[in-house]
């Protein structure tokens, strides 16, 4: 049998758009601290042949074929999550806490989540505002075929604290595409309902999800702590020595609980 790590797994999940590649830099710090790190790539964002059918559904499914074994190895977990991608941890963490799967006589288990700039619904089986109607392409985006693409008017949105040759560098990488369906599936299990430690990292000088947002979003989900960084919308490429502290320090105090 696999002896279990003694640290946390600690997993990324992208935001739209992204790839496991765009959280390099708070990957390597985080391994070169002991930590095993798994970030798997979006069902719903990719450069072809993305179905416009996709939802965060698919993205969980495609997440657990590869965290259920590790977690079945008696390993615990801390989901990071990054705005789209805290839909796919919410959905993902329903049943599969340390607690839910004990119950279950299962080993291991989901024992925290870091949401950065993430999104939490109110009702469920609602849109983020609590009522029935669907998201549209923002300004930024355009639809065609069910799949949205970005305009480079997202680039000093996403990117808004980077040299303009970091900016360059990170929106050259992103996914072509994101289901739209992916933006307007309404969650049957809410961030309030989790129940183990959940830190929000609330960015101070996001241009794509305002901050006054995100203030709402921490209240509407419950969260225990708040960490704010000095950061636009991608601050684990702004200052990631930040995001890697908040994620190491939220690891130390779920462990010693």
């Amino acid at each position: 049998m696999t002896t279990p790590n003694p640290q946390p797994l600690i997993v990324i999940i992208p935001g739209g758009f992204h790839r496991p590649a765009h959280y390099t830099s708070i990957i390597t710090p985080l391994q070169s601290q002991g930590y095993t790190v798994l970030s798997v790539p979006l069902v719903v964002c990719g450069d072809a042949e993305i179905s416009p059918d996709a939802t965060p559904a698919d993205d969980v499914k495609a997440l657990h074929n590869q965290l259920l074994p590790l977690l079945d190895q008696g390993n615990e977990a801390i989901l990071v999550a990054h705005s789209y991608g805290s839909m796919v941890a919410t959905a993902a963490i329903q049943n599969q806490t340390k607690a839910d799967r004990s119950l279950r006589g299962l080993a291991g288990g989901i024992v925290g989540i870091v949401s950065i700039a993430g999104f939490a619904f109110p009702v469920r089986g609602k849109s983020i505002s609590g009522g029935e109607e669907e998201m549209g392409p923002l300004p930024y985006q355009v639809l065609k075929d069910g799949l949205l693409s970005l305009t480079e008017a997202a680039k000093p949105l996403f990117y808004s604290d980077l040299s303009p040759d970091a900016a360059d560098a990170a929106f050259a990488s992103i996914c072509k595409f994101q289901s739209h369906k992916s933006l307007n599936y309404f969650p049957q299990f809410l961030e309030s309902e989790i129940t183990v430690p959940k830190l929000y990292v609330l960015c101070e000088r996001d241009q794509t999800i305002p901050p006054a947002f995100q203030e709402v979003m921490v209240q509407v989900g419950k969260f225990d702590k708040v960490a704010r960084v000095q950061a636009g919308h991608s601050p684990f490429l702004s200052v990631p020595g930040e995001v890697v502290d908040v994620i190491v320090g939220f690891g130390n105090e779920v462990v010693r609980r």
